[in-house]
C-alpha cells in the first residue's frame, strides 16, 4: 500500500514555480485569463498524457522530476515547470476486496516556460482521485485522474 500510495503522490500535478523573463525593468505580470490540465493514467506508470486548455490549448506529456515536480512537454508549443504540493489526501483500502481508493487535493504553480508558454506563468489547485484493484499484490491494476485549474498570468512589458 505504501509503494501505490507513493505511486499516486508522485504522479500528482504541481506548488512553487518562477517565470524568468529578459525584458525592462518595469514588467508586470498580467492576468489573462484561466488554464486547466487534466491527465488520467496507469497508476503504475509515473506521469502520462496531459492536456492543456484555456489561454494556450495544446496536448503533451507529464514527465514526473520528484514527488513535487513536474516537466509538461508539449513539444513543439514548448514547456513548462510544474510545482505541486498537496493540502489534504484521503485513503481507503479494503483487504477483503482488495481495493484502494484516494483522493489528494493541493496547489500548484508553474511557470519557466518555452516556446508557446514562454513568458507565462500561472498556479492554481488540483484533485487527484485514484483507485484500484488487486491491490493486495505487487502489481495493483487501476487508473489515477488529476484535474487541475487556476489563473494564467504574462509578463507584460509596460
Amino acid at each position: 500500500m505504501i509503494r501505490l500510495r507513493h505511486l499516486l503522490i508522485a504522479a500528482s500535478i504541481v506548488a512553487a514555480g518562477a517565470v524568468t523573463v529578459a525584458g525592462p525593468v518595469s514588467a508586470a505580470p498580467s492576468r489573462v485569463g484561466t488554464e486547466s490540465f487534466s491527465l488520467t493514467g496507469d497508476i503504475n506508470v509515473p506521469g502520462g498524457t496531459v492536456v492543456a486548455s484555456g489561454v494556450i490549448n495544446a496536448t503533451g506529456t507529464d514527465i514526473v522530476v520528484s514527488d513535487t515536480e513536474d516537466l509538461f512537454d508539449f513539444g513543439a508549443a514548448g514547456t513548462i515547470t510544474v510545482f505541486h504540493s498537496p493540502l489534504h489526501s484521503t485513503d481507503h483500502f479494503s483487504e477483503k476486496k482488495c481495493t484502494f481508493s484516494f483522493k489528494e487535493k493541493g496547489t500548484y504553480v508553474f511557470g519557466n516556460g518555452t516556446g508557446e508558454w514562454a513568458g507565462y506563468s500561472g498556479s492554481g489547485r488540483y484533485t487527484v482521485i485514484g483507485s484500484a484493484t488487486n491491490a493486495c499484490g505487487n502489481e495493483p491494476v487501476g487508473t489515477l485522474t488529476i484535474d487541475a485549474s487556476g489563473p494564467i498570468t504574462q509578463i507584460s512589458n509596460d
